[in-house]
């Protein structure tokens, strides 16, 4: 695993071993089936076993990970279930967002605009920093409404271990290699036309995201 030892500034050891582990997933480096020996992880982070079995406990929280024999785990393989579920949510918090941004009009326009202009120079060599471009833009749908419930919403489908991993999936299986500003340019021109065309763009766009992720089961 190309897991890294964790030094001792900034944030918890729990929060920063659950990050790495995260991180594994969506590169690939860990991936289902995998086991996750708590010692071995510990040593690998250069950490003790406290803070890696509070990111396991997380990780197992959230149906990433299952038991596995003493001391360990093994990565689970989503189901199709689980992925239209999380594809379903992202729907209506997205979607009614896309919405919102409509009606608000200019400012809230203006915001998903400067995140679509930031894309294009922001680092993509990676699935990680891929991962992370295609995040704040749809997140600037989100924040555009104003509305901090709905940003909550947004941030627990986006960024639990299940969100990195579904996303892992489909950046693994993506047939075009566009950029995250090309992919998602044609959102902002849907919320500019009206709050009908916004709605129908995101929905559409998640689908197709969906569909690439059910084509390879």
């Amino acid at each position: 695993m190309a897991l890294q030892p964790i030094g001792r500034e900034g944030g918890s050891l729990a929060d920063i071993a659950y990050e790495q582990i995260s991180r594994a997933m969506l590169s690939g480096d860990i991936k289902p089936g995998s086991r996750l020996v708590m010692d071995q992880l510990a040593t690998e982070l250069d950490i003790s076993r406290t803070p890696v079995r509070d990111a396991l406990l997380r990780l197992e929280r959230e149906g990433l990970i299952e038991p596995s024999g003493r001391r360990g785990y093994v990565v689970r393989e989503p189901s199709r279930d689980e992925a239209l579920q999380l594809y379903e949510a992202r729907e209506a918090v997205e979607g009614f967002a896309a919405r919102r941004v409509a009606e608000l009009g200019k400012p809230a326009l203006d915001i998903v605009a400067a995140a679509l202009e930031e894309a294009k120079v922001e680092d993509q060599s990676s699935s990680a920093a891929v991962y992370l471009s295609h995040l704040r833009v749809h997140r600037a749908v989100v924040e555009a409404t104003g509305n901090d419930a709905l940003v909550a919403l947004f941030d627990d489908l986006w960024q639990r271990a299940r969100g990195l991993y579904f996303f892992a999936d489909f950046l693994a299986h993506r047939q075009a290699a566009e950029t995250v500003y090309r992919e998602h340019k044609p959102l902002l021109t849907a919320m500019r036309k009206g709050p009908d065309e916004a709605f129908d763009a995101m929905r559409s766009h998640i689908q197709e995201g969906l569909a690439v992720h059910l084509s390879h089961d």
